[in-house]
């Protein structure tokens, strides 16, 4: 469990965020010297194990840099950009509520005691409820925690996740139907991150109401690929929908690691070309798809690459860059992030934009607009 003291809280609130950059010629227009415009926002790490985040341009650039209570992993952007949540990394118990334009911190989110936060969350189209993946760990069971944001971020309930160790959620297009990867694995924070399930993993997408919490939909990969932790998620504008995943069988296997949910079917599985599927080590770390929909991309952090695929999970094309995670859909291609704290563009304008000396971009990118 995340230990944060009050002092520690108060210190955040009442300081300033550190400015490595001019928010306001960002704001105004001035032109990104890269691939895309816009701004992202990323978790990070920092010499000597300083946990942070920050905001960055679409040149690579450092906006806005600010401090994290510990390890940050995913974020959620209130709609209307009025303030961006970024989650601790399993099995962290801290949210922290920030000004998505200065990077000062408004509130912090703690966890239930006998909750513990996956790192992802999204908010409803309205921006009133903040909706945050939890393991209920006694209960063994996943949760989706609510969170009033119009009454300081106060807890009002939950929803079941309908399966175990819910991770990514979004809110699909039709901002009615919230999208749960519910990645099967059984933890408890007494263990750490151990996984105490493996031989009986239950990973799942589901398809549930932003309302209420009923189930419409859920599909789960057949028996052979039980051993597949669906985390990562994301919908597309018009409906497609697709899961990335993480083997957890033997490391000798190469299973598919890419779904595409056909609605009312199931999971359909692609696999990449053979000269392809070594690279990705049987591990994906983020999936989206670009901004119109027509594709995806999909990074694999341990092999080092980040694959292509279109809407109907057909491969297309990798593009290399070490330890890369982090990725978001930048003008017609996307901005990449890496643990060796690179910056660049891949699509139709691939360029390398920026290396940050000493930094390690997290896990995960999110486009944010003020």
């Amino acid at each position: 469990m995340d230990v944060f003291s009050r002092r520690r809280m108060l210190e955040l609130l009442g300081g300033a965020a550190i400015l490595s950059g001019t928010l306001d010629s960002v704001l105004a227009g001035q032109p990104d010297k890269g691939s895309g415009a816009g701004l992202y926002l990323t978790a990070c790490t920092r010499p000597g194990g300083h946990h942070g985040g920050a905001i960055l341009s679409g040149d690579g650039e450092f906006v806005v840099e600010f401090e994290l209570p510990g390890r940050g992993h995913g974020a959620a952007l209130r709609p209307g950009g009025a303030d961006a949540v970024v989650f601790a990394r399993r099995p962290g118990t801290f949210a922290l509520v920030l000004d998505p334009a200065s990077g000062a911190a408004r509130s912090l989110i703690t966890a239930r005691a006998d909750r513990h936060f996956y790192g992802h969350g999204c908010f409803s189209v309205d921006g009133g409820i903040l909706y945050a993946a939890e393991n209920d760990f006694d209960g063994e069971r996943g949760a989706i925690g609510l969170y009033d944001a119009k009454d300081g971020y106060r807890r009002i309930g939950e929803f079941t996740s309908h399966g175990i160790g819910p991770h990514e959620i979004t809110l699909m297009a039709d901002q009615r139907t919230l999208l749960v990867a519910n990645g099967g694995i059984l933890t408890h924070p007494d263990s750490d991150r151990i996984k105490l399930n493996p031989a009986d993993m239950e990973p799942s997408v589901v398809l549930m109401d932003a309302a209420d919490g009923t189930l419409i939909a859920k599909y789960e990969p057949p028996k052979e690929l039980r051993q597949l932790s669906l985390r990562h998620i994301d919908a597309s504008p018009d409906g497609h929908v697709v899961a990335v995943a993480q083997w957890e069988g033997a490391m000798l296997e190469q299973p598919p690691l890419v779904a595409v949910v056909d609605h009312g079917r199931g999971l359909r599985f692609n696999a990449a070309p053979s000269r392809v599927v070594p690279r990705m080590r049987n591990y994906c770390g983020s999936v989206t798809y670009s901004t119109d929909g027509e594709n995806f991309a999909v990074s694999s952090p341990r092999g080092g690459v980040v694959t292509f695929w279109d809407c109907e999970g057909n491969y297309l094309s990798a593009f290399e860059l070490e330890d890369t995670c982090g990725v978001a859909a930048s003008g017609n291609g996307f901005l990449l992030t890496s643990g060796l704290g690179v910056v660049t563009a891949a699509g139709e304008n691939s360029a390398p934009l920026r290396r940050h000396q000493g930094v390690a971009f997290d896990n995960h990118l999110i486009p944010i607009r003020i």
